[in-house]
Order: structure tokens, then sequence, then C-alpha cells
């Protein structure tokens, strides 16, 4: 398997011929509403994406952007949460799957799960299986012992929000519950898109049992 860092929450998952992209957030939309720049480079051409499935864990500007959504194909399919779906609708996207807390969804190599994610809107997390691996993706979520339920999927990787600030864990609740998780390797996200909303990727990386800092667009082989 292949996982390709986007930065925020986002990335690039590949399987076979299987293409999945997890919360794109691929224009600067976000400084011209609430005037906070981005601080990476766009990685991707939105236009170019052709994937078996964009997935969206909520709507937020960052997860679910309309800008990036009007420059991919309009009959590209979506997965996400209800709320997500209606916006999705509003922008004339009608290749939508909504997903409620468990429910569960094969798109060719991937097998996908919505988990638990305590968050300001209705939000989701994933787990998802491929090629006899378990990742789990926190998506935007605060701190909850619901979390510590993870573990029960057996994720042999974490990927985990840390930058404590608009519904989201700090470094110390993140750590905390990816410890109760217990993933052999522990990633950190949401921290480098803001100035306004980062953090020190390192500050979770070093203090955790497989801490691991992807570094923004390189793919990396997941065994």
């Amino acid at each position: 398997m292949k996982i390709r860092f986007l930065g925020q929450s986002g990335y690039v998952l590949k399987s076979g011929n299987t293409e999945i992209i997890i919360d794109p957030y691929l224009s600067d939309s976000v400084n011209r509403i609430a005037n906070r720049p981005r601080t990476l480079p766009i990685p991707i051409n939105p236009e170019d994406i052709n994937c078996d499935a964009v997935i969206c864990t909520h709507n937020h500007l960052d997860h679910l952007d309309p800008d990036t959504v009007a420059k991919i194909n309009e009959n590209q399919f979506y997965i996400t949460t209800n709320e997500g779906k209606d916006e999705l609708l509003k922008l004339n996207r009608t290749n939508v799957k909504a997903l409620n807390i468990g429910d569960s969804i094969t798109v060719g190599d991937f097998n996908i799960t919505a988990v638990f994610a305590d968050h300001t809107v209705e939000a989701f997390g994933l787990i998802v299986k491929a090629e006899g691996k378990t990742l789990y993706f926190s998506g935007d979520t605060l701190f909850n012992e619901k979390l510590f339920g993870i573990a029960e999927y057996k994720p042999d990787y974490t990927f985990i929000c840390i930058n404590g600030r608009l519904g989201n864990m700090n470094v110390k609740e993140a750590l905390i519950t990816a410890e109760k998780i217990g993933a052999a390797v522990n990633i950190p996200n949401h921290y480098d898109m803001f100035l306004s909303n980062s953090e020190d990727p390192l500050l979770f990386s070093k203090n955790i049992k497989g801490g691991f800092v992807m570094e923004f667009k390189k793919e990396y082989l997941f065994l």
C-alpha cells in the first residue's frame, strides 16, 4: 500500500489499481473566507483527480472544500457524513454515499468503516483495511474516552490530529489516545496548514512508541 501526505488531514492511498483520497484541501479558500492563508503549496491539481473515492470526514473547509470540489470531475464518487452529503448536493455533486458511525463500504481493494469522532459538527474517523493492514484516521476529534474503543479494530497504523484547537485533541491528549489504541506506528496530522492552527509534530512523534512524521507530498510504502 502506498500513502502520500497532502498536509493537514489529507492523504492519497493506493492499493493495487484502487486509489482513494481522504480530506483533500487543495485550494486557498480558508484565506479568502477567514484570512488564514495556507502555509503549504497545493500538492496536486484537483482537476487531475480521477480516483475511486474522495472521502470527506466532515463538512469543514479544510476537509470538504467547495473550491476543491468545483475543480474535480463532476462524476467523482464521494464518501462523507450526512451533513457533508447535503453540502455536496448543493455543489451539484450527486455521486455521494453518506456513512453513519459503524457503516462500512468496500471500494476496490479498500474496506472503509466510519468510526466515532467527537467534533464541533457531524464527523467520523476512519478504519481503512487493505493488504492485510488496518489503518485508523482520526479525522478531527476532541479527546473522548470513546476513542479508546478503536483498539478493538487492532490498527497497525494511526493517523491522529494533534493541533489542540478548533475541536481537536492537543498533543498530550493525542498521546494518551494513541497509547490506548496501541498501534505499532503512530503518525500525527492536522498541524501544518495554517500558522494560527499549528503544532510541532515532533512533540508527538518523539514521545510515543512508533512515532513517525510523514514528509509533505512524499509517497511512502506501508508494509
